[in-house]
């Protein structure tokens, strides 16, 4: 089986330096819901929520779709007995590439970000964070992802703070 973690951290332009943001980038999984869901009619578990104190909703399992979406950016592939996870920086344009290959016993992890506008202009920023474990049904628990590296790792962890001149002048020293 494999189990997906989802979530998201949000916050705003109060959060995104100091303390608060080293608390924010810090954050790679969470608990999961102490209640095993019935895996008998799935091959995937998903456990998806809000970065919250609150307890983890209940994760669910659902059967393998050809090209499952785990998120916006994220599809799923399966190859054989693996799971090919692939990723795109531009979902709109459908170009999707491969970032790993997860085999038995596995764990891999896909951290991106980004930078929206709410109605009155206020800056809104989302980290998600996805992690994937293949492994048998038996191993679920509540501290299912607290496996504290995993074997594979993609970030796409965009600059999203706008600094006018200053940004331009590092990106040119950068080359």
């Amino acid at each position: 089986m494999l189990f997906i973690q989802e979530f998201t951290v949000k916050y705003d332009k109060s959060r995104r330096s100091g303390e608060d943001m080293r608390k924010i980038n810090s954050v790679r999984f969470k608990e999961i819901s102490d209640v095993r869901p019935d895996c008998s009619g799935g091959e995937i578990c998903f456990c998806k929520g809000v970065y919250t104190r609150k307890p983890a909703r209940p994760a669910k399992a659902v059967p393998y779709q050809e090209n499952l979406r785990v998120s916006e950016r994220v599809l799923l592939r399966k190859q054989d007995e693996n799971y090919q996870i692939v990723y795109s920086h531009r979902p709109a344009q459908q170009f999707f590439k491969p970032v790993f290959t997860l085999g038995k016993n596995q764990y891999g992890r896909i951290v991106y970000n980004w930078r929206t506008s709410s109605f009155d202009s206020e800056w809104e920023y989302d980290r998600i964070i996805i992690n994937f474990l293949d492994a048998d049904t038996s191993a679920y628990r509540p501290k299912l992802f607290f496996r504290k590296e995993p074997d594979f790792l993609f970030e796409d962890l965009a600059w999203l703070r706008y600094c006018g001149e200053y940004h331009k002048r590092r990106i040119a020293n950068a080359r």
